[in-house]
């Protein structure tokens, strides 16, 4: 009977040690959610706002591919990724008969061996004809062409003409907004980012193609071909205000912000780019163009002022 009143005394404290945690959890993590979602009013303040697009990319580069003129044997002398000089030698192919033949880069490039097939399809002469429609169809599979032996015909290697190289990037109609030609974008790699250009936006038939342009280095960019990414399109640093705090009068957008009283005045702003969440403003003033073709400053709201969240509950 002790045992099993002890037994069951064990269990209360367990449960109650539980709830107690969970409880804890609540009043940490849930309660301050909820609340600030609940709460009338928001202080505007500094942040960083991006735009991104996630999205798959096509890696076009100027290569030209290299096949075996004999079976044999290979012997390599370049690495995969690196940077050849014109006239180093790239590999030997040994024939079971015969001289060995050398192979050696006809240009300055990079050497690649990983071969897709699609080396005459996405040029940077004709990336521009791209149709997305297309492009999703493609089954797209880099082999490694590093091996012991050819057979003559077959791809030895590739080698990569230019530092600079592109990405296609198919959109469709409601993720093109995001985009801007001539526009400076960043490719972001899992953790490795890549300064760009939105060379082109084009409309297609089968949605948008986005063209964008880099010259900087990125290690596997020889390799790879199509490839899961984010682009980010817009990247700022300045006032946020949530978007539901934002109302139109007389078909100028503001926020209402509360004065030393408690009451809440319609005050303008100027939106810089969105998120579809939140919006980065302009603060203190901005400029706008009167009807008479003057500039006037118009006075905005600043850091820290407090304002509505729902612009829809002011009284």
């Amino acid at each position: 009977m002790k045992s099993e009143h002890a037994h069951r005394r064990r269990i209360a404290v367990l449960v109650v040690f539980l709830a107690l945690c969970a409880g804890l959890y609540i009043w940490i993590y849930v309660i301050p959610g909820i609340s600030g979602a609940l709460t009338r009013t928001a202080i505007v303040s500094h942040g960083h706002l991006r735009v991104t697009d996630e999205a798959e990319g096509y890696v076009i580069r100027n290569e030209r591919v290299i096949s075996a003129g004999q079976s044999g044997g290979i012997s390599y002398y370049t690495e995969e990724g690196i940077k050849t000089r014109k006239g180093a030698k790239v590999l030997d192919v040994y024939p079971t008969q015969g001289s060995a033949a050398g192979y050696y880069a006809g240009h300055t490039g990079v050497i690649s061996y990983y071969i897709d097939g699609y080396e005459e399809y996405f040029t940077p002469e004709t990336m521009d004809q791209l149709e997305p429609g297309e492009l999703a169809d493609l089954v797209i599979e880099p082999e490694n062409t590093h091996r012991a032996q050819t057979i003559a015909g077959e791809p030895l290697y590739k080698i990569v003409l230019d530092d600079t190289w592109y990405v296609a990037v198919p959109v469709p109609e409601e993720r093109a907004g995001k985009y801007a030609a001539g526009a400076a974008v960043a490719l972001e790699f899992g953790d490795r980012t890549v300064p760009a250009v939105a060379m082109d936006v084009i409309k297609k038939q089968g949605g948008w193609l986005v063209l964008i342009r880099t010259d900087r280095y990125y290690e596997p960019f020889a390799s790879i071909r199509k490839v899961a990414l984010t682009v980010v399109t817009e990247d700022y640093e300045g006032l946020i205000v949530p978007n539901t705090s934002i109302a139109m009068e007389e078909g100028v957008p503001g926020v209402y912000v509360r004065d030393l009283t408690g009451a809440f005045h319609f005050t303008r702003i100027k939106v810089i780019t969105t998120d579809g969440k939140d919006s980065l403003i302009h603060s203190g003033t901005f400029s706008e163009t009167d009807e008479s073709g003057e500039q006037k400053r118009v006075n905005t709201v600043e850091i820290y002022d407090e304002i509505l969240r729902h612009s829809e509950t002011k009284e």
